[in-house]
């Protein structure tokens, strides 16, 4: 009752409670241990960007009736929206793509692992194929088969746009298009491509349908050319909200379980750090490519 009671309060709040607005996002939990862990700026950045009562300009001067121009672009009363996912001149200067390269990053370390788990089930299952296990338990190629993309015996590859530009296998596909992660098995003739976003949470559902239309066409071209594709927008909100289409994209991996939960919220702490350290040199109007 008490939490029905916070939630109508919330929905009645045309600002602090635009959460309840927030479509295919996954709600997140702060335990205990992370109000530990967490030092006061970044807990009291994490609780104000999510009800938008942050200092930002468009809120001083709804408070207070200041002007004042965002110090990057010039843009007037910039909104918290426009410091971390709206300005101009903050994407020219790599800032937005620093921190989605940081989740990015974060998310191909799970792939990655995922990716060596199954290849080293292939090669047990080939050169063992009597496996013994403890009563009640379950063979680990059995585990990994079910309902998982990447199938046992693939040899699955991997390639992710970080750091240099990805290119396409071109034994698939001829294209320009750069998805920012691709694995694919040319034993079992399979593709699957993944695109990252990291947009302004009420933004999430446009994004998913924005990069699932971008890559029909080539999806398309790797089916003409004998190979199943399969395409996956994926998106972490910049204030640190998993979409749904992120955690989807994970199980049919075949990332479950704890490893499944773990994952959600690493990267979500990556984009919430991330926007954290983009609000702190909102003003700085010098950047680095490694956000210096």
């Amino acid at each position: 009752m008490e939490e029905e009671s916070y939630r109508i309060k919330a929905v009645s709040q045309c600002q602090q409670g635009k959460w309840t607005t927030w479509e295919a996002v996954i709600g997140r939990t702060i335990t205990w241990a992370d109000l530990w862990k967490l030092s006061q700026t970044r807990l009291s950045f994490l609780i104000r960007a999510t009800y938008d009562t942050l200092p930002s300009p468009q809120n001083l001067h709804r408070w207070y009736g200041t002007e004042e121009l965002c110090q990057l672009c010039g843009h007037q009363s910039p909104s918290l929206q426009h410091i971390l996912s709206g300005c101009k001149t903050a994407l020219t200067q790599g800032r937005y793509r620093w921190r989605h390269d940081r989740v990015l990053r974060k998310l191909a370390e799970v792939i990655e692992g995922r990716r060596l788990e199954v290849n080293k089930a292939s090669s047990l299952t080939s050169d063992q194929p009597v496996q013994f296990v403890r009563e009640g338990g379950e063979a680990l190629c059995s585990i990994i088969r079910e309902r998982s993309l990447l199938s046992p015996g693939g040899e699955w590859d991997l390639r992710v746009d970080i750091s240099h530009q990805l290119k396409f296998p071109q034994q698939i596909a001829i294209t320009s298009l750069r998805p920012d992660i691709v694995i694919w098995s040319t034993t079992t003739k399979s593709v699957i491509m993944a695109e990252l976003t990291v947009p302004w949470e009420d933004g999430i559902e446009a994004a998913f349908e924005r990069k699932k239309e971008k890559y029909a066409d080539l999806a398309a071209a790797c089916t003409q050319a004998g190979w199943r594709a399969y395409t996956f927008p994926v998106e972490v909100g910049c204030r640190g909200f998993t979409g749904t289409s992120t955690q989807r994209f994970l199980k049919t991996l075949g990332v479950r379980g704890h490893k499944l939960q773990k994952a959600l919220k690493d990267l979500a702490e990556e984009a919430e750090q991330g926007s954290f350290w983009l609000w702190l040199r909102r003003k700085d109007k010098a950047w680095g490519r490694d956000g210096s």
